[in-house]
């Protein structure tokens, strides 16, 4: 029940602050990128003291540090830039199905539903890049509406176990009952 209100919680704040929400969520996860780097940087000083090779996990460790900073000092950017790059490749791939489309046997029978997907790909694409903070406070409504429904779902789904826990219970102490009258006849 405890996770059903969780995401009931989330579901409102992103519905109704989607903007906030979606910058608290960049700054977490830029922290959490911080966190790991620095996790690493640890790593990497325990693999120079026991002279073991750590150039490439010194190279990870110095993006992960400077990536988890950046996305926290700079987090409206940051997410123009990633929505951008998911523009990008909803761009690409739009493409590439389309050209798929074009070279494709005449007797394949999805045609049509295989332009629609590419079309829908395409103006997916055009939205996050040319309107990239909108498009991710979309998205975070989406998932808030989401998170409404799920929630919903584990509170209701959390009362109908508890409603046949006590069922198990009761039919539990009817059997033992049943058991005791049983054994005492016998010992009469």
């Amino acid at each position: 029940m405890l996770n059903g209100f969780i995401a009931l919680s989330y579901g409102l704040v992103a519905l109704f602050i989607p903007a906030e929400t979606i910058k608290v969520m960049a700054w977490y996860g830029g922290l959490t990128i911080l966190l790991a780097g620095i996790l690493m940087l640890l790593l990497v000083i325990n693999r120079i003291r026991k002279e073991l090779p750590y150039g490439w996990m010194l190279f990870q460790t110095i993006l992960y540090i400077a990536a988890g900073t950046i996305i926290m000092l700079y987090t409206t950017e940051s997410i123009r830039f990633f929505v951008i790059i998911i523009g990008l490749l909803a761009l690409v791939a739009g493409v590439l199905q389309l050209l798929v489309l074009v070279n494709i046997q005449a007797y394949f029978g999805s045609k049509n539903l295989m332009l629609v997907n590419a079309l829908v790909t395409l103006a997916f694409g055009l939205v996050m890049m040319f309107n990239p903070f909108e498009a991710a406070k979309a998205l975070v409504v989406l998932s808030g509406i989401m998170g409404l429904f799920f929630g919903a779902v584990l509170v209701w789904f959390s009362l109908q176990l508890k409603k046949l826990q006590k069922e198990a219970g009761t039919i539990l102490h009817e059997q033992d009952a049943t058991e005791e009258t049983t054994t005492e006849e016998l010992t009469d």
